[in-house]
């Protein structure tokens, strides 16, 4: 993985890279609307999915009623606080949440 500047990321494999998503907000909306601040194409994904949020110096990945659901590290969940190297997946899209300190 490239180095990275301190700050919130969600990684996400595109064939054999890997993208950098850069969690910059105090809310991010995940879904297939293309109204998300995170876009994931794919029918398995809701058009409202999750939402990130951050919480003081925490970060919090909750499921905004998706269909199939948020799962992190093979728990399904409504609401989870992520960790570094966190898996998060939303529908069949498999992410990795990475966080560097300042």
């Amino acid at each position: 993985m490239p180095r990275l500047s301190p700050g919130r990321y969600l990684a996400i494999e595109d064939g054999s890279d890997v993208v950098l998503l850069p969690l910059d907000a105090d809310l991010m909306h995940i879904g297939r609307s293309p109204s998300s601040e995170i876009v994931l194409d794919d029918a398995s994904v809701s058009r409202r999915h999750a939402l990130i949020a951050r919480r003081g110096d925490r970060t919090v990945i909750l499921d905004d009623r998706s269909r199939n659901g948020v799962h992190v590290n093979g728990v399904r969940v409504s609401e989870a606080d992520l960790q570094d190297g966190d898996v998060v997946v939303c529908g069949h899209i498999t992410l990795r949440f990475v966080e560097r300190a300042e």
